[in-house]
C-alpha cells in the first residue's frame, strides 16, 4: 500500500507546530477510547515523544454503557505499555438521568472526570477529526445555532485551568484510516457507532453519504464555512469584550444595568453569551438569551426577577445584573453552637471573634452565656445599639441592600436564646460593649458577598 498523502505533515510538522503554541504547558493527557482515531493520536505522540519535554499520560473513560468497555480499557493499557506511556482508567459511576440525551450526558461526565484529574496548565488532546467537525456543524445548524455554535470545535480551547487541543481537525476519517493501515495499527470497533438512534450516528450513516454523493467536496466546503463563522465569532467576542469592560461592576459576575441598557438588543444578547462564558457558567440557548433581555434587563428597577437554566441563574437587584450557579437551598432549621475563641465555618463563610475594646459585644455581659448561630425564618427583631426602637431583620437587610436571594444565608447570633448580633450589620443594644469594655468584635467573611455596593 502506498503511503497516504501528507502523512509526514501529520506525524511531524503539523503536530509539532500545534504543540509549539502550547509549549509552556506542564503535562500532556491523551484521551483514548481504543478506536481508530485515538489510536492514530497515540501513535503520533509516540513518534515525537523524544522531541517534547512534557510527560504524557493516556486517559480511558469508562461510561458503563458498553459491555466491551472493560475489554477496551485493557486494550488501551496494553497500547500504552508498548509506547511507554502512563495510563489511567476513569469510571463514570452513575446512570444517565431519565429524559437526558445519552450522548450529551456521557460527554458532560467524560470531560468532568478528566478535568478533575488534570492539574493547572495541563493539556488534553482528543482525536476529533474533520468528519467530526462537519457533523458538529450540521447538528448545530439543525438546532438553530448562531455563529458561535456554527464555528464548531476550535483547534485550541483554553478553559479556566486547562487547555483542550484537537490536532487532527484538518484530517478526514478516511485519511486517518489510511494512516492507520500504513503504520499497521490495530484498534477496537465500537458497535454503538452504527446505532442510528443517536443524532451524530444518524447524520454519519444516513445523511452524509447522500450529501457526499451529490457534493463530493462538501467537507472542504463546510470547512471554509466553519472558518468564516470563526472569524465572525472573533469579531463578536471583540465587541462583547469592550462592552463587558464598560458594564462590569465590582466583580466579573456583576454588570451595571445602566451601561447594559445603553446597548442595542443585539449587543445585549451578544454580551450575555460572552459574559457567561467568561465566568464559566452555562451558555443560554437563544430562548433564554431573549428572556434575559425581556424579563430581566428591561424589568422595573424595584423588581428582583430571576431566570435559570441548567446550573446557571441570572438575577437583577436594583441596577445590577448578577450571574451565578443555581442558589442551593439550605435547611433553615440548622444551627451551630459557637465557642468564640475558635473560628466557626458556617454556610457562606467563616465567623471570627476578636478580643478588643469597646467594639462589638461586651465580654462582661455574656460571660458564661451560650452562643448559637441560626438563620432567618421571618419575623426576627433586634434593638440596634443606640436605638430606642426595635427593627425587624428584614428592615435591616433592606436598608443595607442585602441581596434578597441571599438574606437567608446571613448568620444570626443568639445569646441565651435572644437575637444579639448580626455580624456586619448591627449589635443588639442590650449586649453592646461600652467604650472602655473588653469586647468581642465579630466578623463574618461572607459579608461582602451578600451586600450590593
Amino acid at each position: 500500500m502506498n503511503k497516504p498523502a501528507s502523512t509526514t505533515s501529520l506525524s511531524k510538522d503539523n503536530l509539532l507546530s500545534v504543540l509549539n503554541q502550547i509549549s509552556n504547558s506542564n503535562k500532556y493527557w491523551l484521551a483514548c477510547s481504543g478506536g481508530m482515531d485515538s489510536c492514530v493520536l497515540l501513535h503520533l505522540f509516540y513518534l515525537i515523544k523524544d522531541e517534547i519535554k512534557q510527560d504524557i499520560e493516556v486517559l480511558y473513560v469508562n461510561h458503563g454503557l458498553q459491555e466491551d468497555a472493560d475489554k477496551w480499557a485493557i486494550f488501551c493499557e496494553k497500547q500504552c505499555k508498548d509506547y511507554d506511556f502512563n495510563f489511567s482508567h476513569l469510571r463514570v459511576v452513575e446512570d444517565c438521568p431519565k429524559g437526558r440525551s445519552v450522548e450529551e450526558w456521557a460527554r458532560e461526565k467524560r470531560y468532568k472526570l478528566i478535568e478533575e484529574v488534570m492539574g493547572d496548565n495541563e493539556v488534553l488532546f482528543t482525536a476529533h477529526h474533520q468528519d467530526d467537525q462537519v457533523e458538529t456543524f450540521f447538528l448545530q445548524a439543525l438546532r438553530g445555532a448562531g455563529p458561535r455554535g456554527l464555528a464548531s470545535m476550535p483547534l485550541i480551547k483554553k478553559k479556566e485551568k486547562i487547555i483542550h487541543v484537537r490536532p487532527l481537525l484538518d484530517y478526514s476519517q478516511e485519511y486517518l484510516k489510511s494512516y492507520a493501515e500504513y503504520h499497521k495499527l490495530i484498534w477496537q470497533t465500537d458497535k454503538s457507532n452504527s446505532d442510528c438512534r443517536y443524532d451524530r450516528n444518524y447524520f454519519r450513516h444516513k445523511l452524509a453519504p447522500l450529501i457526499e454523493e451529490r457534493w463530493p467536496a462538501y467537507r472542504e466546503t463546510i470547512g471554509r464555512l466553519i472558518n468564516n463563522q470563526k472569524e465572525y465569532k472573533i469579531l463578536l467576542d471583540e465587541i462583547a469584550s469592550e462592552d463587558l469592560k464598560l458594564a462590569q461592576h465590582k466583580s466579573l459576575n456583576m454588570l451595571n444595568l445602566n451601561a447594559v441598557q445603553k446597548l442595542t438588543a443585539e449587543r445585549q444578547k451578544n454580551l450575555m453569551f460572552f459574559w457567561l462564558k467568561e465566568i464559566s457558567l452555562d451558555i443560554p440557548g437563544s430562548r433564554h438569551a431573549k428572556k434575559i433581555i425581556s424579563d430581566i434587563i428591561t424589568s422595573r428597577e424595584d423588581s428582583s426577577p430571576c431566570l435559570n437554566w441548567a446550573n446557571t441563574e441570572v438575577r437583577r437587584y436594583k441596577n445590577i445584573l448578577y450571574a451565578s450557579e443555581l442558589t442551593v437551598e439550605h435547611d433553615i432549621d440548622i444551627e451551630y453552637k459557637w465557642n468564640l475563641k475558635e473560628d466557626l465555618a458556617v454556610l457562606n463563610g467563616i465567623l471570627m471573634a476578636k478580643s478588643e475594646y469597646g467594639v462589638g459585644i461586651s465580654q462582661k455581659k455574656v460571660a458564661g452565656a451560650e452562643f448559637i448561630v441560626r438563620y432567618r425564618k421571618g419575623g426576627e427583631k433586634i434593638q440596634p445599639r443606640n436605638s430606642s426602637h426595635t427593627k425587624t431583620v428584614k428592615q435591616l437587610f433592606q436598608e443595607s441592600s442585602v441581596l434578597p436571594w441571599l438574606r437567608d444565608t446571613v448568620p444570626l447570633i443568639y445569646i441565651n436564646g435572644e437575637l444579639a448580633a448580626i455580624p456586619g450589620f448591627c449589635i443588639g443594644e442590650r449586649y453592646s460593649a461600652g467604650e472602655d469594655e473588653t469586647s468581642w468584635n465579630i466578623h463574618w467573611s461572607g459579608y461582602e458577598n451578600v451586600v450590593q455596593n
